[in-house]
């Protein structure tokens, strides 16, 4: 019976924990379009050339096993916010396994790059340095402006 207990003790902490962590990364859900934007270091409007899935993020030689996330190769057409002067940009997302990431988004501007009323895309970008590199990232919680068709 003592046994019973444990197990419900540990069960039910490892239950509340999960319950507060899903709430916590949930909670960028509540930002307006205009708080993301604004908080982005760069943001970009394109289309997404290729999409590469389990690349590893640039990290310095000899350090931890590289993470494994997908990589957009995304054609500028108009930069929106801040600077950014090749024409060709990659992003960095997670893989979209419960790490927030925008895989969805992704490949489906890459289906649709030849298109003309589903190929134009916007992302709101973050920067970082990792391995010695700049990296420009997006999540769930930055912005992003999807197509929406004309109407004819």
């Amino acid at each position: 019976m003592k046994s019973c207990r444990v197990v419900a003790a540990i069960f039910a902490s490892l239950f509340l924990g999960l319950m507060a962590s899903e709430a916590a990364a949930c909670s960028c859900g509540k930002m307006s379009e205009k708080q993301q934007y604004s908080g982005a270091d760069l943001v970009v409007r394109g289309r997404m050339k290729l999409v590469t899935y389990g690349v590893p993020l640039p990290a310095p030689p000899g350090d931890t096993p590289p993470l494994r996330i997908t990589r957009g190769d995304f054609e500028i057409d108009k930069v929106l916010k801040g600077k950014f002067k090749d024409k060709t940009l990659s992003i960095y997302t997670g893989t979209g396994m419960g790490d927030c990431g925008r895989l969805d988004a992704f490949l489906g501007a890459a289906v649709y790059y030849d298109d003309d009323k589903f190929a134009v895309w916007e992302f709101g970008l973050s920067k970082a340095e990792q391995g010695g590199q700049t990296v420009y990232f997006t999540s769930i919680c930055d912005y992003m402006k999807a197509p929406t068709p004309r109407q004819e």
